[in-house]
């Protein structure tokens, strides 16, 4: 098999040739090397381990001051919509294109 590097990024050529000077090794092993890592790694599948928050604990109750004197009671956010379905389906729609 052949192969061909091509770094358009010279900060990183020059990290890699450097890497090579002091490994002691030709790029050609060190890019072998870096493949098999990279399959190894990416073939394993493992899971994304992550902590998961009870919300209960991490929410808060929004407290509007009285200082705006703005009585905002009765703004109902997309209020204007009368199909939530044909409003999300036309969005998707328009996003996608």
């Amino acid at each position: 098999m052949a192969m061909t590097l091509n770094i358009d990024n010279p900060h990183l050529e020059k990290q890699l040739l450097q890497f090579v000077r002091e490994q002691k090794q030709n790029l050609e092993e060190i890019t072998v090397e870096a493949l098999e890592l990279f399959m190894e790694r990416f073939n394993k599948k493992e899971k994304f381990h992550y902590t998961k928050r009870d919300p209960k604990k991490y929410m808060h109750k929004i407290e509007y001051n009285d200082e705006n004197d703005e009585n905002l009671s009765d703004v109902k956010p997309y209020a204007h919509i009368e199909d939530s379905a044909k409003y999300i389906h036309d969005l998707r729609r328009k996003r996608n294109r």
